[in-house]
């Protein structure tokens, strides 16, 4: 489903209303000064794609959750021994702050 796509793809965007914790995310500069917020980016592709959503916040807390997933998994095979890189001790941390993002964007309606 192209819709789940943008979802995954919103996950990755943090902006600057995001709590501050989330800017710490390796996610680029999509909070700089000027970038597209993450409804844009959404109107954007609905309105070029010619798709309609019925509710944004699904798809999007739906791409943190998988993105949460993907992170966890990492952070699993680091703690098991499975690969040595130190960086992935951290993603348990991005976990709970993908989670909590997912978590806040229900509780709030909004992307």
């Amino acid at each position: 489903d192209p819709l789940m796509d943008l979802g995954t793809s919103l996950s990755y965007w943090a902006q600057a209303s995001d709590p501050p914790a989330y800017h710490q995310l390796p996610f680029g500069p999509t909070a700089a000064p000027g970038m597209l917020t993450r409804q844009e980016i959404a109107q954007r592709y609905l309105e070029r794609s010619g798709r309609r959503a019925e509710s944004l916040v699904f798809y999007y807390a739906f791409g943190l959750l998988k993105t949460a997933v993907i992170a966890q998994q990492i952070y699993y095979r680091f703690v098991k021994g499975l690969t040595q890189d130190t960086r992935f001790a951290a993603m348990i941390i991005g976990v709970r702050l993908l989670a909590d993002q997912a978590r806040t964007s229900i509780e709030t309606s909004s992307i």
